[in-house]
């Protein structure tokens, strides 16, 4: 399957989107030097960034996981119990818009791929980290 045949799924475009945010978030906040945390603070500067990054990574795996689900709707379910069941929207879009909209879903898409990644890696760290320590 090509990664352009993922437009069609409503999840899929939403993981683009969100991996876009979440790449903005973490360049946006790499740059940004925090001074070491007092004795008397309870919470590290900057502390706050690396746990909104973190959630932003869990809600994208979620967002990935029904993008999964969803293709399986749409392909064993829908397909099969509904088979006559077409959305055909004909409308005219300028070939500019659509190529611009296939070159940032590329992107997106493709940055959505290394990001469940890098997640799934980060989770299984974790889990490791909790059993063995």
């Amino acid at each position: 399957m090509k990664i352009l045949d993922f437009r069609k799924y409503f999840f899929a475009n939403i993981s683009a989107l969100w991996s876009m945010v979440v790449i903005y978030s973490i360049i946006a906040n790499s740059n940004t030097h925090y001074s070491p945390p007092g004795p008397n603070d309870a919470i590290a500067s900057g502390g706050i960034e690396f746990f909104v990054m973190c959630y932003c990574i869990i809600i994208f795996l979620y967002i990935l996981i029904l993008t999964f689900l969803e293709i399986c709707i749409r392909k064993y379910i829908i397909e099969k119990k509904f088979p006559g069941f077409k959305l055909n929207i004909k409308t005219t879009i300028p070939k500019i818009f659509i190529n611009i909209y296939n070159i940032i879903f590329s992107i997106g898409f493709t940055l959505a791929c290394i990001l469940f990644v890098t997640g799934l890696v980060i989770a299984i760290l974790t889990i490791f980290d909790l059993i063995f320590s």
